[in-house]
């Protein structure tokens, strides 16, 4: 596949092969001809290293699985979210579980958390793959409120904590597995 430069450099070859003047002929082609498709190649296929797609992975399952739950706190069921698609094992038992428990007390939530996540550990030679999430959870701005009322409930927990979330690949896709509050650790 020929790139934008190398076409350039191709018709100005052409250009000058067919020219009828007199020095155009004997003309050497410009000091940058060589060198320009290797430069412009090296740049149409950068390396691509696989532990920071893999992070990047590991971040765009992270995100989906707190959008799948904004959702299910929202409306107070999980059902027609897409949770199974970020989460397994203990982590989803645990989403489920709280929207029970808060569903059955007449609570949902409105707004949504703040994250700051990081991959904290990452292995991309085991089988499964797995890694860890370091998050700084805020749900200042996720508030519980009676679903009848629309009252917002008082909230006596931290607003800001670590949460850390174990991760794993279930065939190609990373899954959040476990999760851990560390709510007597503020950030």
């Amino acid at each position: 596949m020929f790139s934008a430069a190398t076409a350039l450099l191709c018709t100005a070859g052409l250009l000058t092969a067919c020219s009828s003047g007199p020095d155009t002929a004997a003309a050497p082609p410009p000091a940058t001809a060589s060198p320009a498709p290797t430069t412009t190649s090296a740049a149409a296929s950068p390396t691509i290293d696989p532990a920071a797609d893999a992070k990047s992975q590991v971040l765009a399952a992270y995100t989906g699985m707190w959008a799948e739950q904004v959702k299910a706190f929202a409306k107070g069921s999980t059902d027609g979210t897409d949770l199974e698609r970020f989460t397994t094992d203990k982590a989803l038992g645990d989403v489920r579980i709280s929207v029970v428990k808060f569903g059955g007390l007449g609570i949902v939530f409105t707004g949504a958390p703040a994250h700051t996540p990081q991959v904290e550990t990452i292995d991309i030679a085991a089988t499964p793959r797995t890694a860890t999430v370091r998050d700084c959870l805020d749900v200042t701005a996720w508030k519980p409120v009676d679903k009848a009322s629309g009252q917002e409930k008082k909230v006596t927990n931290r607003l800001r904590y670590v949460i850390v979330y174990s991760a794993r690949t279930v065939g190609t896709d990373w899954k959040m597995t476990d999760v851990t509050r560390h709510q007597d650790q503020a950030c």
